[in-house]
C-alpha cells in the first residue's frame, strides 16, 4: 500500500477520527461512506504495526472537510491504485477532459502510470460535487526509468499549458519517494538543488541528483 492508493474497508469496520466526535455529522458521513463500500485514501504511514492512517474528504455541501481515519489493518477488504484518468473525465468540461486523455496516451506510450487524486478523484468516486472554480487537478505519475521521467515532465508541462485550471501533483520514483512535478521540473537542470520529497514514512529534502540516481539504478536492473 502506497500514498494515494484506494483502501476499501469492511463495510461495518470500526474507526476513529481525531477530526470529529463520534456520532456528529462528519463522523456519520464517514460511517456512511464506508458502509456504502467507497474507498478511503492511504496517507503516509508511520513505522510499525499500528492502525492504518487513511483519509477522507467530504463534498462541497460539507465544506470539503478533511478527515483523518484510523482503522485496524484487519478491516482492510481491498487495495487499489489511484483512479485512472478515464474514470474521471466525465466530471470535467470536454476541452479539459481531452487534454487529460492525451496526457494519458503519452503516459501509456512510455509505460509510465498516471493516477488521479484530490477533489477530482473524490467526485468520480462519489458522484458528489467537490470541485469549485479555483480547483486544480492532482495527478500522481509513477516512473521507473530516466526516459520515462523526462518524457512525463515534458508531457505534464505541455498539458498544464493547455488547461484552464492548474495541473498539480507528484512524480513518484521506484523507491516510493515522490516530489511535486512542478518543483522538480524547475530544477531539472540543477542536480545539486534540494527539493521537498514525500517518502513512504517521512518528508525531507533530497537533491535532484539523488532522485535521478534512483532512476538510473532502475534502468540498470531492468
Amino acid at each position: 500500500m502506497r500514498r494515494h492508493d484506494l483502501v476499501y474497508l469492511d463495510r461495518d469496520a470500526a474507526f476513529e477520527t481525531p477530526c470529529a466526535a463520534t456520532g456528529d455529522a462528519s463522523w456519520q458521513a464517514a460511517r456512511d461512506w464506508i458502509a456504502a463500500g467507497r474507498p478511503l485514501v492511504a496517507a503516509r504511514q508511520p513505522p510499525g504495526d499500528g492502525p492504518l492512517l487513511l483519509g477522507l474528504s467530504l463534498p462541497l455541501n460539507q465544506q470539503r472537510k478533511r478527515l483523518s481515519i484510523h482503522v485496524d489493518r484487519r478491516a482492510v477488504a481491498g487495495i487499489d491504485v489511484p483512479l485512472a484518468i478515464a474514470r474521471c473525465c466525465s466530471r470535467l468540461p470536454v476541452a479539459e477532459a481531452d487534454v487529460l486523455r492525451r496526457l494519458a496516451e503519452r503516459a501509456a506510450a512510455c509505460s509510465a502510470r498516471l493516477g488521479v487524486f484530490g477533489s477530482l478523484a473524490w467526485e468520480a468516486l462519489s458522484g458528489e460535487d467537490y470541485r469549485h472554480a479555483e480547483s486544480d487537478i492532482d495527478l500522481i505519475c509513477d516512473v521507473e526509468t530516466l526516459p520515462q521521467f523526462d518524457a512525463m515532465l515534458t508531457a505534464l508541462q505541455q498539458a498544464a499549458g493547455q488547461l484552464s485550471c492548474r495541473l498539480d501533483g507528484e512524480i513518484r520514483f521506484p523507491d516510493g519517494n515522490a516530489v511535486a512535478w512542478r518543483e522538480v521540473a524547475a530544477q531539472r537542470k540543477n542536480p545539486a538543488a534540494l527539493v521537498l520529497v514525500k517518502g513512504p514514512h517521512e518528508v525531507g529534502l533530497r537533491s535532484v541528483h539523488s532522485l535521478l540516481a534512483s532512476l538510473d539504478e532502475a534502468c540498470c536492473h531492468a
